[in-house]
């Protein structure tokens, strides 16, 4: 087992205004999985997933990745764990604006004992032609494509994907499922995305569904689409 989510309760808020963003949710997964988080607005996957990556830390509950345990860890012990062990591609891409896609790719790389080869890396996110340009040159998809290629440069153990998609018009969109698609079978990454798009879904090894808090489903999907057939 490669992540192990146990009891993980998250409130915000005082006692007389209280918000239960996560109640008792728990789930595993396997390396080299690719699973969404599916659910609503206010469903709590974003918690979730800030919770795995050591954004935000859980009020009860156990997190593991690959033995480590990231529960009971100090701000400084979170930054070394992300640095060592994830990759975050979000909605906004955070772009370092005056840099090159080369050179913001090459800022993933430097935080890593692991890199991958940078210039490979370009061809595999088809941004070549761009390598020198900087982001106010590109497209929104070019944009994303290198901030994937930020995540990814520096091979980590998880990539975690927040609505990476929702800025896109639907041509572009359905490029960068694929590109993730490829990173995961080129390069083994397991991967968890947060997603309300059910059609997303579709390319997923597991589909698990929140509501209110709560997961109310853990599906293993067993008519897995290839990103490039998915109806979006």
């Amino acid at each position: 087992m490669f992540i192990e989510i146990k009891d993980i309760k998250k409130d915000y808020g005082t006692e007389d205004n209280i918000t239960h963003a996560l109640k008792q949710a728990s789930f595993s997964m396997d390396k080299g999985e690719m699973v969404v988080l599916l659910g609503p607005s206010g469903s709590g996957k974003s918690t979730l997933l800030n919770i795995i990556g050591g954004i935000e830390s859980s009020d009860s509950g156990k997190v593991e990745i690959n033995g480590e345990a990231v529960h009971g860890m100090s701000e400084k012990e979170r930054v070394v764990y992300r640095r060592n062990h994830l990759g975050y591609v979000f909605q906004s891409y955070n772009l370092i604006p005056n840099l090159t896609v080369r050179e913001n790719i090459e800022v993933g790389a430097y935080l890593s004992k692991n890199a991958l080869n940078v210039g490979e890396l370009i061809d595999v996110l088809g941004l070549k032609q761009h390598k020198d340009k900087i982001p106010s040159q590109l497209s929104g998809g070019q944009q994303q494509r290198t901030s994937i290629g930020r995540a990814i440069v520096k091979n980590p153990d998880l990539l975690l994907c927040d609505e990476p998609t929702g800025a896109l018009d639907s041509d572009t969109l359905k490029q960068i499922l694929e590109l993730i698609e490829k990173v995961k079978e080129k390069y083994g990454t397991s991967i968890i995305m947060v997603t309300h798009n059910e059609n997303i879904a579709g390319m997923a090894d597991r589909i698990i569904r929140l509501k209110d808090g709560k997961i109310v489903s853990d599906e293993r999907n067993e008519n897995r689409i290839k990103a490039g057939e998915l109806e979006l």
